[in-house]
């Protein structure tokens, strides 16, 4: 954010909005980084539970979870959105759905939604 141009923020939701997407793209890109330098790399899996009682741990495996945020994206754009507001930028449901514009408990179903998928989609991909 630094390095480019400062935008002209409109509130603190539109600055909460691209930093989660900023964080995301610094997140995936650096994985990627790390997965090639490994030569595809056995990057542990951990749930997605698991990463967000943790600080965003190392071992999360960031591309699977950026694949499978792109394929929700193209399902239902909101839930997306929710994930990366409150995985990425760690905001609450009050202020997720500030930033959506949406009530917190569309938000707090939003985001059981897209958990459960991501569950399914990050299961599935990791299974031999």
């Amino acid at each position: 954010m630094v390095a480019q141009e400062l935008p002209e923020w409109q509130n603190r939701a539109h600055f909460f909005a691209v930093a989660a997407q900023l964080m995301r793209q610094i997140l995936v890109d650096h994985a990627r980084t790390r997965r090639a330098s490994k030569r595809g790399g056995d990057v542990p899996r951990v749930s997605l539970d698991e990463a967000l009682g943790q600080a965003l741990a190392p071992d999360v495996d960031m591309v699977a979870l950026d694949d499978a945020l792109k394929e929700l994206a193209q399902m239902d754009p909101q839930q997306c959105r929710v994930v990366e507001l409150k995985f990425f930028a760690g905001l609450s449901n009050d202020d997720a759905a500030e930033v959506l514009k949406v009530s917190p408990s569309t938000v707090k179903r939003d985001w059981a939604s897209a958990r459960a998928w991501l569950f399914r989609e990050l299961d599935r991909s990791s299974a031999p």
